[in-house]
Parts: structure tokens; sequence; C-alpha cells
């Protein structure tokens, strides 16, 4: 969750969403799963700004984060890309402010405009995607300078090694947040969380009132609006192995919900069909836990605190932290940590990283650990 002052200023919430690790989880057929413990604080990581989103690299000890700038809709503030070792805690910034690499592939991303601009970097949702020569697709959602997907190919097999590639950018009128990859190369899906034109979104959004949906693209269709998938601030997003599946958290419903990305299937069998459940807060970034579960944090707000997160009027803006957990084929949840760690304002993200779970706020410079 987040919203900028120059989007106040406009009533415009840029409330934050984190994009989702695909994961075999949750898809239908998969076998059942032990669920995921309950967990305790353990610690905090410190070092990252705003530590809106996280992802680990898989079997590297290496966990992507993605620091908010101040104010995403403006180039007035920059945003930044952490690697952490998950083992020393070892913070180290590696965009833009550290040297990377331009290697357009104009045969994928021929729309694209060309590299982003470092100086007004904005970056927000992340998510990683296997490459066939052993790197990982990062797809970053980018505001600064133009609104859309920013894609980089990340290589932590010796240090961190990063290269852009290529963008996609979003058409007129909207907002991304999250974005998940879709399997095999068949492009990604992308929350438009709102029209940043019009004079106040953030209303809307608190009115339970459809304010954006979820958006697919791939190179042969281009954009393309999901089926079923308008909400009142669709926020964090993942998706299955057989992508066949999206589960959306609608932020200003506190709902999270279940969407078919194949209609064609989820006619034919109802365990994959449309579904929601009801959270006990504003609905963040979404990942998947090791057994499959949706995890799932947020803020239990309403409009005003974030109106006071956002102008670091601290005596109204909470602290409190709550990780849930959300059976993909039941639709049902139950409670992982809640807690009021001292400080700690904003969460966005739950995301396992090794054997914890690591979550993300926007207010501060910490992360804690779920052990």
């Amino acid at each position: 969750m987040t919203m900028t002052r120059s989007a106040l200023t406009r009533l415009a919430v840029g409330a934050t969403l984190g994009a989702a690790l695909v994961a075999t989880a949750g898809a239908a057929g998969a076998a059942p799963k032990a669920p995921t413990p309950a967990v305790a604080l353990q610690d905090f990581v410190s070092g990252p700004t705003s530590p809106e989103d996280i992802i680990e690299v898989p079997d590297s000890g290496v966990a992507i984060v993605s620091g908010l700038s101040d104010d995403p809709l403006s180039t007035s503030s920059v945003g930044h890309l952490y690697a952490i070792d998950a083992a020393s805690r070892a913070v180290t910034e590696i965009w833009p402010d550290r040297a990377w690499g331009v290697e357009w592939d104009q045969a994928r991303f021929p729309s694209c405009p060309g590299a982003p601009n470092p100086a007004i970097a904005s970056p927000h949702g992340i998510n990683l995607e296997a490459r066939a020569d052993g790197a990982y697709d990062l797809y970053v959602v980018n505001h600064g300078g133009r609104e859309g997907v920013e894609i980089f190919r990340l290589d932590v097999r010796n240090g961190v090694d990063l290269t852009w590639t290529g963008c996609v950018t979003m058409p007129a009128g909207t907002f991304a947040n999250g974005v998940a990859p879709l399997p095999g190369g068949d492009g990604f899906v992308v929350t438009n969380f709102f029209n940043p034109t019009k004079s106040d979104p953030f209303s809307q959004i608190f009115s339970d009132t459809p304010s954006g949906n979820l958006m697919r693209w791939d190179l042969a269709a281009g954009w393309s609006v999901v089926e079923d998938s308008a909400l009142a601030g669709p926020n964090g997003v993942v998706v299955t192995r057989d992508g066949r599946t999206a589960f959306v958290a609608e932020w200003g419903a506190r709902m999270v919900h279940r969407i078919p990305l194949d209609r064609s299937r989820a006619a034919a069998t109802s365990a994959i069909g449309r579904a929601s459940v009801a959270v006990p807060f504003l609905p963040d970034n979404l990942r998947l836990s090791r057994q499959g579960e949706v995890l799932v944090t947020g803020q239990d707000y309403v409009a005003a605190n974030v109106i006071a997160c956002q102008a670091n009027d601290l005596a109204n803006c909470p602290t409190g932290l709550h990780v849930i957990a959300v059976d993909p084929k039941r639709m049902t949840s139950r409670t992982l940590y809640a807690g009021d760690p001292a400080n700690f304002r904003a969460p966005t993200v739950a995301a396992p990283v090794g054997d914890s779970i690591w979550v993300g706020a926007v207010k501060g410079a910490r992360i804690a650990v779920l052990d």
C-alpha cells in the first residue's frame, strides 16, 4: 500500500503490489501438501529503503527487493532494486545506481522505446522467470518516465549481474502495480490498480467500486483485459505454473480472488473456477509458500490512515503485522502470524526466503523475518 504526495493532491492512491512467484502448488490436480506452519517473529533485515516487494531467486540464497520511491507518480524521487544475501543479510543496491548492462531484445520487445532513464527509476512490483541459459528474467513494474514493465536478465551464479533486455509500456490511463509471468514465454499479467487521470480514484477504491482490472500481454496479441477481473484496487497477483489460474488481491474490498485465465477449462471443472475469500486487512502483494498456499499480508487501515502514513504522520499511521495463508483450492484462510512489532508500519509482502518468511513494508528500511 502506498499513496504518493502528488497522488494525495489528486486524491490518487499509489497502493503497492508485488507480483508473484510462478509455482506448481495450487494448480488443479496438484498433490495435497502439509499446510504452512504458524511462524514467530525472529528478527529484522535492515538496509533497503521502503522494501515494497520481495522475491527469492530459487536455490541461490539471494532475495531481490523492490524499494518503492516516495512518489511513484512523479519524477521527484528515485526507487531502487536491492539484492540481499539471505545468510549474511548483506544488502547490495543493484539498480539504478550500480552498473547494469543494456542488451535490447528487439525481436521480443519491438515496441519498447528504449532503455529506462536511471535518474527517474521508480520500481514497484517484481517477479522472476527462469531462462534457458540458467539466468532469470526479472520483471519490474516501473513508473519512472513511462508506465510499463522493464525486463532485465538477472544472473546470480557469480555475484549479481543485471542486464536490461526490453520493456512493455502500459496502455494510456493505467497504473501498473504487480506483474506475474505466464509459463513458456507466453507473456505476463499485470494488475492495473487505477486510472491515474481520474480526479478521485482513492474514494472510488474505498467505496468498493472497481477502479482497475487484471491485464494480459503477449507479443502476438498485445494487451487484453482478463474477463471478470474488474476490482476495487487490484493489487497482488500470483499465477499457477500451468498458467491457467491467477490469484489477485483486491485491496479496497479486502478480498483475494481466484480468477481463471483459461476460461474453457474453468467451464469444464469447478476446481479452478472463480472463487473469493475475505481477509482482515487491505491485501497487498501475494506470494506462494513452499506448501502451495497463497501468502497474504497488508494494512488494517482506513482511508485516513493511508493518507497519514504517506504524509509521515506516524501518530495516525498504525503499526502491526498480520500474515495469513489462503488455501488455493478451498479458498479458506488461516493466520500464520499476528503481532505488533515496534515501529513496523504498512506491511506489503510476505515472501518465502530460505526457511523463513520475509515481510517487507513501505514505511522505513526494515524487513521482518518470520522463522
